[in-house]
Order: structure tokens, then sequence, then C-alpha cells
């Protein structure tokens, strides 16, 4: 019995500990926190009549009252995460609610602004006799201090009241005019800036030395607080009761009430100049200012500016109006007139960080703080200041100055705010950006940042919502548009997110009121640049590579439109290497992107998308990705990515395997891996450093395209090392617009082919019957070893209607080739032997370049396009063609670059290119920053001529015409059409044997040359069909006419040489497309394949024939994970294709087709 009472006790002793504090934790939520203070606010505690001044962040527990008194403000946080805003002369208490759930808010008299965004219900309120229930909302409560007038406006959301007599339900807009004795009843809000106009922030404007007030000795503490830009201070210390001595006093003392709100009081006391007062510009100068925070148009008649007052007030009403420029120069004309006017310098600051221009800002910065310490904006702009050199800490500590010097001021409340969430403190964030959006609930801006909080936060729903309410408060405002679309791209809503992203961009010139001429570009190609994965998303593939190139076009240094560029090309590539077509811009594109991007935006990947394009907020973080790929004939596709970003640094490890089986014909398997290092480091706020190495490792069989893949070389193999491939980048950012690129590679290659049976060359010279030309076959065993240094430097220099792009590059290297011939098959009856060829030759490999690129945009309808490149390359002629050389070549040429782009009306686009190019040898053309498109056309065209037919070329001297017209209808539907035309010369070494007296064979080389024409059409259609379908057609035409010649082979000798071959190709893609929103999708595939050929040798007709394929799979939100289930080759269609045509390799049997995608 007494261990049993000892037990009980010990019981109650823990359950006792535990009930402590739970109830210490249930008091922490039902407390409320005051945020603000400005000017008198004093707070009684519950059960006490003694009124002490409030603190800022005051702890205030239920019962307790606070009240503000006259010219005054104060801003609460409640405990269910609401923003409470207390206007002048009011007092209220936040009651103990009855259910111990729900807050009540007890109105005694004043105003007050709720910013409420619980769960509805959560919260209820009593102003006189009159009570309600808010729901989820932002709303007005107004107590008149005599008698029983109670006033409700709802600016968002609803909100329930009720009084003795009556009740009424209060939807956005709506307001209600509540006396007593008097059934509630609702009208319209006619103007809800009026309303609350006491909560918005307006800045300082007028120039004390212009007030020539310094003579007042009463006035000397107020003069002096406002030259160090304390307003409050000011305020505070202007003689109470104080009536005012002039008019330049009367200005003066309506400027200090405005930094507290006190819009009627101001505009009363200006009312009482005379018209010809001498303080009348000083009282134009407020005037403007008010209109122009609340964006209202200008009452009077516009006079010139002659006083730095009016110049700084005519510099917010340029910003209101979309004059950025101009509200510069008016800030500056306030600066120059009045050189000690601390609140001018802050405002010249403050623009050119609009601009961009951070080291202008901070120099101007400098001089604004030592004019005026206590600006509370001066500070806020040191914060971003700090933010954008990557120094969190020290933003953070500037905000929170600026937050204890006037903490009505929306942009310091922003600015903690990101920098809590840079540091992974998400909800201390958010509260900030809420805080933010309380104070100044006329700014759009403000809502859309607190939307991306809500969605960083993964709360779709409430994101959505501020952001609608974002776009309510600007229509003009691109920007809530552009985060709503992300949002909804996030969500699975692909269609609604492409509607609001084409909007955006519409609109993008209305964000002037934020940015310059030049940022706005930038703006509008991170638009496009997202528009386009966005168009990705919905199967729109022609589409999205157009505005993918608009990205590039608008701002060629923005990254994210390079990346999805390379992204596009990466789409169309050959992962097998069969086809190079498109390996130069691919790989190009991806190290402008990893160049151009600062260390925070992480490292590009080349292997798997983990990137997306508009991170909402920065922050460290650490990441993996893994994408794997299956297919029933026992292919299998594996990439990964290890990433992060720590400080100013972000790496990621890559890795890509590739195992192919082959189809259709024997020896046709090949394995690659590739492992990649990349690092970048954020050594300045403009200087950043790149490095990466990669290592690949591949061995196939006979990969190459053919007519019969059966007609395979038993027997062949080739394999391919490069250990290490060296990169060293450096990216200098001067200003915006403004960059320096330097590209340094080491590029390191082995290759080695075994053919056992290599078609070659044979010229007997002997006395008949042994003289003439045959195609013999022997053994052949290649090994080429290649190292290539590499720099190339480039400067983007862009200006609101001119971007030009220097640059220059130089490779220089060295090339080793072994090769041993054997065991050959020669003339008829013929066969010697034993070793035809053993060689082991070097040759130098060196290329200078010089390049110049200008775009010129005329007009917004016009922007035109001109370059100029000269190469200087010399080259060994044959390396890879048995019997090899050791000579080598070199050719200098100058290619011009012409295009247009013409916007002749609303979604249709005109454009045109022109470019000549010179090839290169290997593999190292590849690594190259200058621009590889004119107008959108591909000029980085690696090898023409079809390598699995005729082998490797080099130096090919090419010419690219191209013409293409693209319509967007508002119906959501997409055409265009496009033609091209690539011509192609290549003159290479080609190995032969020749002989006089059999034997000895003697190697030697032999000039082949290729004349190689390609004239393409392609037309596509795409439309969106409401909120879940697209459907799609693509049809390309392809006509190639190759002619090939050995000079010193006579025609009537040999049918070697010469060939005329040509080859017609149609290709129609249809597809229909299902995105739900819940993350299922599923799509259906039809391709219709038809080639002609001409001049074949032996004869091979081309085919005719139809594939199909279907896709099902679930797409979790954010993208966080992807299953895709789906049968290739539906029909089980086989067919023969030439090559001549180029042509992506199609699925030869029916094949089962399962991927799965996750990061974290």
């Amino acid at each position: 019995m007494r261990v049993l009472k000892t037990f009980l006790q010990l019981l109650c002793l823990v359950a006792g500990m535990g009930i402590v504090p739970l109830l210490q934790a249930q008091e922490a939520t039902n407390t409320s926190v005051i945020l603000t203070i400005e000017g008198k606010v004093e707070v009684a505690l519950v059960g006490q009549d003694v009124w002490t001044p409030a603190q800022t962040n005051q702890v205030l527990r239920p019962g307790d009252r606070v009240r503000t008194g006259r010219n005054s403000r104060a801003s609460l946080r409640l405990y269910n995460q609401s923003v409470l805003r207390l206007s002048e002369v009011t007092t209220m208490v936040i009651q103990a609610p009855p259910n111990k759930k729900s807050p009540l808010l007890d109105l005694k008299n004043g105003s007050v602004f709720m910013f409420d965004r619980g769960k509805p219900s959560d919260l209820e309120f009593r102003a006189k006799k009159a009570s309600g229930a808010v729901r989820g909302t932002e709303f007005f409560l107004s107590a008149a201090e005599e008698g029983e007038t109670v006033l409700v406006a709802v600016f968002d959301g609803a909100v329930d009241v009720s009084n003795e007599v009556g009740q009424v339900a209060l939807n956005s807009g709506e307001q209600s005019l509540i006396e007593e004795g008097k059934r509630p009843e609702k009208t319209a809000v006619i103007n809800a800036v009026n309303l609350i106009q006491w909560c918005l922030y307006y800045p300082g404007v007028l120039d004390p030395a212009e007030l020539k007030l310094d003579g007042v000795a009463e006035l000397a503490p107020s003069l002096s607080d406002y030259r160090a830009g304390d307003l409050l201070g000011a305020l505070a210390k202007y003689p109470e009761g104080r009536e005012p001595a002039g008019d330049t006093e009367l200005v003066y003392r309506a400027g200090l009430l405005l930094a507290v709100g006190r819009v009627d009081a101001a505009e009363a006391l200006l009312g009482r100049l005379a018209a010809d007062s001498a303080a009348m510009p000083l009282s134009r100068a407020l005037r403007t200012v008010i209109q122009a925070v609340k964006f209202e148009s200008r009452t009077a008649v516009a006079v010139r500016p002659s006083t730095a007052s009016e110049w700084m007030a005519e510099s917010y009403n340029y910003q209101s109006r979309s004059q950025l420029p101009s509200a510069l120069n008016a800030a500056r004309e306030a600066m120059r007139l009045s050189p000690d006017f601390g609140f001018a310098a802050a405002r010249v600051a403050e623009l050119e960080f609009s601009f961009g221009r951070i080291s202008v800002m901070e120099e101007v910065l400098e001089r604004a703080l030592k004019l005026s310490p206590r600006n509370a904006q001066a500070h806020v702009l040191r914060g971003f200041a700090h933010a954008a050199r990557g120094r969190v800490q020290e933003a953070q500590g500037s905000f929170e100055n600026a937050i204890a010097l006037d903490g009505a001021l929306g942009n310091a409340w922003l600015g903690r705010g990101l920098c809590r969430i840079r540091q992974g403190q998400s909800a201390a964030g958010l509260e900030d950006l809420q805080t933010a959006a309380a104070l100044e609930p006329q700014r759009s801006l403000l809502r859309s940042y607190l939307g991306k909080a809500y969605s960083h936060r993964r709360d779709a729903r409430q994101a959505e919502h501020e952001l609608s309410l974002a776009r309510k408060l600007d229509m003009g405002d691109p920007t809530p548009v552009f985060y709503r679309a992300l949002l909804n791209r996030q969500e699975n809503r692909i269609n609604t997110a492409v509607r609001d992203l084409e909007e955006s961009i519409r609109l993008n010139d209305n964000r002037s009121v934020y940015r310059s001429r030049l940022l706005l570009d930038q703006d509008q190609a991170v638009r496009r640049a997202n528009l386009a994965g966005i168009y990705q998303d919905a199967g729109l593939t022609e589409v999205a590579i157009r505005e993918g190139y608009k990205a590039v076009y608008y701002d060629y240094g923005n990254y994210s439109a390079h990346l999805f560029l390379a992204n596009s090309y990466d789409a169309l590539r050959d992962l097998r290497g069969t086809n190079l077509r498109y390996e130069t811009p691919w790989l190009s594109e991806y190290l402008l992107a990893n160049l151009l991007s600062p260390a925070n935006a992480g490292v590009m990947s080349q292997q798997i998308s983990q990137n997306e394009y508009s991170r909402f907020f920065d922050r460290d973080y650490l990441g993996f990705a893994s994408q794997t790929e299956y297919f029933s004939n026992g292919d299998w596709v594996q990439k990964a990515s290890q990433y992060g970003v720590a400080g100013g640094t972000a790496w990621s490890l890559e890795s890509f395997y590739l195992t192919d089986n082959g189809q259709g014909g024997p020896n046709r398997q090949q394995e690659q891996l590739t492992l990649s290092l990349k690092v970048k480091q954020q050594v300045t706020q403009k200087d950043m450093l790149y490095f990466q190495a990669v290592y690949f490792d591949a061995s196939a069989g006979d990969v190459g395209q053919r007519y019969n893949p059966a007609n395979t070389v038993a027997g062949f193999r080739l394999k391919d090392n490069q250990e290490p491939l060296l990169m060293a980048g450096y990216h200098r950012e001067w200003s915006p617009g403004n960059h320096t690129l330097l590209l340094l590679t080491r590029l390191h290659d082995q290759w080695g082919v075994y053919n056992p049976s290599q078609g070659v060359i044979s010229a007997a010279l002997a006395p008949p019957p042994f003289n003439g030309v045959f195609l013999n076959s022997i053994r052949q065993d290649l090994d080429e070893k290649s190292v290539v240094y590499g720099a190339e430097l480039q400067q983007i220099i862009q200006r609101e209607r001119h971007n030009t792009i220097i640059g220059g590059k130089v490779q220089a290297g060295e090339y080793d080739s072994r090769s041993l011939q054997y065991n050959p098959t020669m003339l008829p009856g013929f066969h010697p032997p034993g070793v035809a060829a053993n060689q082991s030759v070097s040759a130098d490999i060196s290329r200078y370049s010089l390049y110049a690129y200008h775009y010129w945009e005329i007009g917004r309808p016009l922007t035109l396009v001109g370059g100029l490149t000269y190469d200087h390359f010399q080259y060994p002629v044959n390396l890879r063609l048995s019997p090899v050389s050791s000579y080598t070549e070199s050719v200098d040429r100058l290619s011009p670059k012409a295009g247009f782009l013409l916007t002749p009306y609303r979604g249709a686009t005109l454009r045109g290119a022109y470019a000549r190019y010179l090839g290169g040898l290997g593999f190292e053309q590849s690594f190259m920053l200058e621009p590889t498109q004119v107008a959108g056309f591909n000029q980085a065209l690696r090898n023409l001529v079809p390598e699995a037919l005729y082998g490797p070329t080099a130096a090919s001297r090419g010419e690219m015409f191209g013409l293409a017209f693209e319509q967007k209808l508002p119906t959501q539907t997409y055409f265009g059409v496009s033609g091209e035309i690539l011509y192609s010369d290549v003159n290479r070494d080609l190995g032969w044997f020749l002989t006089r007296n059999l034997p000895p064979l003697l190697p030697a080389n032999t000039r082949e040359q290729f004349d190689y024409r390609e004239r393409t059409l392609r037309l596509y259609a795409n439309q969106l069909v409401g909120e879940e379908w697209s459907l799609g057609a693509q049809y390309r035409l392809s006509h190639v006419d190759l002619q090939q010649r050995i000079p010193e082979i006579p025609p009537a000798m040999s049918p070697l040489s010469a060939s005329h071959v040509r080859g017609l190709m149609h290709q129609l893609n249809l597809y229909v497309a299902f995105n739900h929103r819940c993350g299922f999708f599923s799509r259906l595939e039809g391709g219709w394949t038809r080639q002609h050929n001409q001049g074949l040798n032996p004869d091979r007709p081309g085919d005719d024939f139809w594939q199909f394929n279907v896709y099902a799979g679930y797409r979790m939100k954010r993208g966080r994970a992807e299953i895709r289930l789906g049968v290739l080759n539906l029909t089980d269609q086989d067919y023969r294709l030439n090559p001549l045509n180029p042509y992506l390799e199609l699925p030869r049997e029916r094949t089962f087709y399962a991927s799965l995608f996750w990061k974290f």
C-alpha cells in the first residue's frame, strides 16, 4: 500500500510538471505583441487603470488596453497572426474570448485597419453596440468618440456585422454604417484608399533650407531631427499646441503630419495658404507627393518646379507615372539645388538602385547617411545593398535599424523578412512580410512578395489569394501575374500558368514604376524563359523553343534564358552521339548559363533538370535529383545530381550512365559513363569564378545510323575516353547589362576504333589488267590522342536600344594518331598478307577567332542584328581516314551575320537571318561562348555531311538562310511556318593505297570534296483547350542534295570518282496531351515518316510508315517527383531510312518504357 501511495504521488508530480509548460504555452499563444509605435502610445495592463508608455515588442495579454494619442499610430500582431493598425486617438482592448479560442477585439473609440490571415471565425470584434465575426479578411473599423455610430468597410474577405436590431453579411468592396436603433445596411465602398490613407507612408520632401525656419528657436529641436532624417522625432519635438507662425512653418507642420498619415489635417493646413503665398511652391510639393502615394491624377495645372522640394515631389510623381529616368533626373536636380538635402541624396540613391547601379547607389547613400543619419529609407537601401552583396547579417541589421527609426516603413519589414527567409527562418520571414503588407496595404508589390512567401510555405491557397489581391490593387503591374503563373505551374495548372505568364509579358512595361527600361527587358527575359518552360510542360515544344530564343534576344545576359535554350537543344540531341548537329549550341548555352548566373542561383546541370527557373527566395540549400529510365529491350538511362549552395559557394556532382543493347541488328551495343564536378564561387558581388571537371568513358559497337541496321560490321569496336576535361571561367558584372566573361579550357581525349572490315580505296598503276581503282577492305586499328588548350574572352554591353557582344577565342593543341592496317583484300585475285601500313603521326591544331554582334532596337516593332566573325584555322587534314597524314592546312574566313525581328502586331513575329560560319575539327569546337543563333536560327552547326555515311569531316564552310513567321492568338492558339536553307562545302583528305608493282602498297592521301545543300520547311500548330488539354501538330519537309567528288579519280575509271545523292523526307508529328491539376497526365503521339531517295548505289527506296506512342503518369506538386509509363511504337512498326536526311533514331519494335524522377 505504501508503494502504491508513493507511486501515485510521483505520478501526480510528473503530471503537474507537464501541465505547467502546457499552461505556459497556452498563455503564450494567447498573447499579442506591439510591432510599431509612432508618437504617443500607451498601455494599461489588465486590472489596472495606470497608463504607461508602450514599448516595441511589448507582450500584451487578454484584457490589456492600448491607446494612441493625437498624431500617433501603432501596429500590433495578434495571437492569431493578424496584424492590427491603430490610427490616432484610438482605444481598444483585446478581451479574453468566452470560448477560449477566438480573440475578441473591443474597440472603444477611434479607427483600426485589420489585416487578418487566420482561419475563418478566428477573430471577433465589438465596437460600441455593434459586433462582428471576421472570416479571413482585411477590413476597416471606426467607432466615433461621441455617440454609437460604427463604420465597417471590408476590402477583402467577409465580415458578419450585427447589432441589437439585426445583422448583415459584408463581402469584399462593401461597407456598413451602423447607427444606434437602426438595422445595419450595406453599401459599396466608394474610395478604399481614402478610408485608410492614414495607413500609408508619405516620404519627406521638404528641404529645410527652403523653409528658412532656422531663426525660430522653438523649432530648433524639431528641425534638427528633420535634417537627420527622423520624421517621427521631428513631429514629436514640434511644440505641442503651437500655432504655426507663418506660411512656411504651416507647410512644415503639414509635412510632419503626413509622416503619421494625417492627410486630412495636412490638407486643411495647406488650404489656409493664400494663392500668392511665397510658401506655395512648398505646398505644391506636399500636394504632389500625396497624389503620388495615392496614385491619384494631378488636380492642379502642372508648374515647372523651381525648388528642391518641388523637384523631390516631382520625382515621386514621375515614378507613379512609370517615368523612372525622369524620376531620377528630378531627384538629381533636387540634390543639385540643395547639396545638403539628405532626403534628396537618399532619393537619388534609391533610384540608382532601381537601375541596378549598386556601386553608384552606395556612393550616394554614404553621402545621404552623413547628412541624415536617422533616415529610415536610407538604412533600408543600405540593407538591400548588403543583401545584393550576399552580406545577409549586415543587411538584416540595417533593416532592423530602419524599423527602429520608423516602424511604418513597409520596405524595412520587407527587407528583414527576405533576410529571415534567406536564413531559413521562413515563419518569421512570413510574419515580417505580413506586417509590410499591413503597413502599406495599397502597394501591390508587397502583396506579391507575401504571396511568394505563402508559396514558399507551401500554402498554395493563401498564396493565390494574395497574388490575386495584388493584381486588383494594380492592374498594370505584371509582377503578381508572373508569380501566380509560377505558382500555377507548381500546382500542375499548366494551361492557366501559360495564360498568366503571357499576360505578365503583355503588362511588363508597366513595371517601369519600379524598374529602369534596361531592367524591364531583363524582366521580360525572365518571364519569357519561364514561359518557355511552362510551354514545354504543356507539350508545346516548337513554341517553347521560340520563347527561349526571344528571352535571349531581349536580354543576352539573362542566364535563365540561356539555360532554357540549352534544355531545348538537349531535347533535340542524340544521346548516343551519332547525330551531332545540336551538340555545339547545347553545350555553349549551358556554359553561358553557368557563367552568367551568380553562385546563389546554383549550378546549371547538363544531365538532369534540378533547377527551377525562378526560385521564389534565395537561400542556402542542399538537394539531390535522380532520373531513371528503363526500356523493355534492356536499355537503361540513369542520371543523378547532388547539388547545393552554401554562402557564396555552389556546386553540383553529376553522373550520367547509358547502356544500350542496340536494336535492329547485331553489334549495336554501347555504354556511356559521364561524371562531372562543377563549382562556383562568388568572390565579390560583381565577380564569380567557375570550375568544371568532366570524366567521360564510352565503348560501343557499330552504332552509326544505317539504312538497314542488320548490315553492321561484326567485330567493330569503338572506345572514347576523356579524363579529364577541365574548364575554368570568370564572370564580372560591371553594371546591369555590362558583363565580362572568360573561359579557359583543357580538353583531353583518347579515341580508338578497331574495324575488321574498313573500306579503303586502292589505285593500281601497273599495266593492265591490274590498272584501275577499287574499293576493298582491310583491318584497321586506329588510336588517337589529343590535348587542346583554349581561352575565350567575351564582353557584353547592353543599353536600352543597343546590345553589343564582342569577343575573341584562341585554341591550340596537338593531335597524335597511330594507325595500323593489315590483312587487306586488295586487287582481284591478290591478297597480300601482313601489314599494309603502320603509321604514327602528330599534327598541331590552332584556331584564332574574333567576333562582334550588335542588336539594334529601332523601335518596338523592329530589331536588327548584325555580326562579323573572323576565323583563322589550322588543322590536320587527315587523322582518322586511314592511311593517315601529318599534313596540316590553314583556312581564313570572314563570316558576316545579319538578322531581323519584326513584331507587326500583337502576337505576331516575323524574323529572318543569314550567317556564314566555319566549322572545326572535333569536339573542341563545341566549347565556345560566341552566340549560337541569329534571330532564332542555329548557326553553330557542327557536322552537316552525315558522318554515318561518309565519316568525319573538318573545317566545313557553311552558310545559313532562315525566314520564319509565328503567331499567338488570344484563344491560346499558336502556329508558325519557317524555312531554312543550309549550305556546307567540305574539302578533306582521304587515305588510300597506291601500287605499281605488287607488292608493296604505298599509303597516300587524296582530296575529297563535298557539296551539301539542305532545304527545310517547318510548320506547327498548337491549341490549349480549357484547363487541362493541349493539341498539336508539327510538319517537317527536308530535302538534302549532296555531291561528292574525288578529283584525282577520272570518272571513266571508277564510279568512286563522284556521287550525287538526294533525299526527300516528310515528317508529321501529332499529339494530344492531358494534364490534370491532381498531377495525373497522359499523352498520345502519332508520327508519320516518308522518305524518297535518289542516286544511291545500290538503290534504297526509302520508307513510308506510322508509329504511335502512349504515355501516362503522375507528377507531384512542385515537381518533386514524377513517374511515367508508356509504350513506344505501339504497332510494332520497323522502318528503313537513309541517314542522308537528319533524324533522331526511332524504336524499331514495340517497347515498354518506364521512368522515375525525384528530387529533394
